[in-house]
Order: structure tokens, then C-alpha cells, then sequence
């Protein structure tokens, strides 16, 4: 997720100084991202520097004085950009996982079976760790949380689905042999050695 951007959102609303920003994302977006506030103050002064956003300094009874930020004209047209980009979201092809499980396959200290059983024991964990944040979401005031949460939930269970059908082909999976790169000469070829001219005795 770009911190940048999603700082850029916020301000959008309204001017707000680091403090408010962290809380601001925290109640707005109420996502699993965990962004420290030393993240915010080095994004924004970033930010600053790029004359993205500016702020102005607030006078307090009993705290330093504080940089509230706004959104610059620059500012406005990097967030319309945002929005304006569409997002390619992963779908796997080529994660870890799936190296993990070709390589089992090929030959490892796992067999493929049981690379198979660790992962789905997991994803099972996670559904049940979704499902209990989506019982507890409230649809009336949490609609885009708990829209995230189902979202989740269809790609756990696609997953799940996926694990069953390499299982179902496991026999055949085992017959995968990966076809080995040419072999490359090492070092510098070797020069051919030039023919001695046959010299005929000299009479005397």
C-alpha cells in the first residue's frame, strides 16, 4: 500500500497534523496495515520536499508548537492520478508457495504431500481468523471493512479449492521432470595447434 498516497486521501478531507493523519488511517481504513508514526512524520516530510503538501505551524498551551499539513495544488492532481490508476492485484502466479511446491515436486527434503498439508492447514487458520473479525464487523457502520473481509474470504477459499485439485493430481504432478539447460563450455576454447610443415631429409 503507498503511505504517500493514502496520506494525500486523508488530507484531502481536511488539514490534520502527523498525530491526527495515524489516527485518521487507523479509524478510516481499520485494515490489517500497521504504518508507525516515525513512517508518517519521514512520508510527509518527503512529501514536502516534492511540494506535494505544506503546512503551517499551530501554537499549543501545552505541547510544542505542531506542523498541521494541507494538500498543495500538486498535492491534488498526484491523488486525482491515484484514484485514475488501476490496480493490478496478485493472484499468485509465481508466489513463494507455488516455487515451494515444484521444488518438492523435483526432489526435497518434503515430499509434496506434506507441502500441500502445512499450507492448507494454514489457510484454514486464516478463514477462521477472518471469519471471526467478519462476525464481529458491524455492516451499519463498517460496510467497506467488512466488504475487505468477504473480499479475503473468496480468495482463502480459492485457494483452499486449488489445494484440493493438486492433491487430487498429485500422481501425475510427480511425473513433472523440468527440462536441464544446455551445458555451457567453461573457460577459453582452445586453440588449435598448427601442423608442423613435414620436412624432408636435405641430401648430402
Amino acid at each position: 500500500m503507498s503511505v504517500k498516497n493514502t496520506l494525500l486521501a486523508l488530507l484531502y478531507q481536511h488539514p490534520m497534523h502527523g498525530y491526527e493523519l495515524g489516527k485518521q488511517l487507523t479509524l478510516t481504513v481499520h485494515a490489517e496495515w500497521d504504518v508507525k508514526a516515525g513512517q508518517i512524520a519521514s512520508t510527509l516530510a518527503r512529501m514536502n520536499e516534492a511540494h506535494l503538501v505544506d503546512y503551517e505551524m499551530e501554537a499549543t498551551d501545552d505541547a510544542p508548537d505542531r506542523k498541521v499539513y494541507f494538500l498543495t495544488e500538486e498535492g491534488l492532481e498526484e491523488l486525482r492520478q491515484w484514484y485514475l490508476t488501476p490496480e493490478v492485484r496478485q493472484y499468485r502466479l509465481g508466489d513463494t508457495f507455488y516455487v515451494k511446491l515444484v521444488l518438492s515436486l523435483v526432489g526435497g527434503p518434503i515430499d509434496p504431500e506434506q507441502v500441500l498439508m502445512v499450507q492448507r492447514h494454514e489457510l484454514y487458520r486464516q478463514l477462521h481468523e477472518i471469519t471471526e473479525m467478519r462476525r464481529k464487523a458491524d455492516p451499519q457502520t463498517q460496510l467497506p471493512w467488512v466488504l475487505l473481509l468477504d473480499s479475503a474470504t473468496m480468495h482463502l477459499e480459492a485457494d483452499l479449492r486449488w489445494i484440493e485439485m493438486c492433491e487430487a493430481r498429485l500422481p501425475d504432478l510427480k511425473h513433472y521432470n523440468p527440462p536441464e539447460p544446455k551445458p555451457k563450455a567453461r573457460g577459453r576454447p582452445r586453440r588449435k595447434a598448427k601442423k608442423k610443415e613435414e620436412t624432408l631429409p636435405s641430401g648430402d
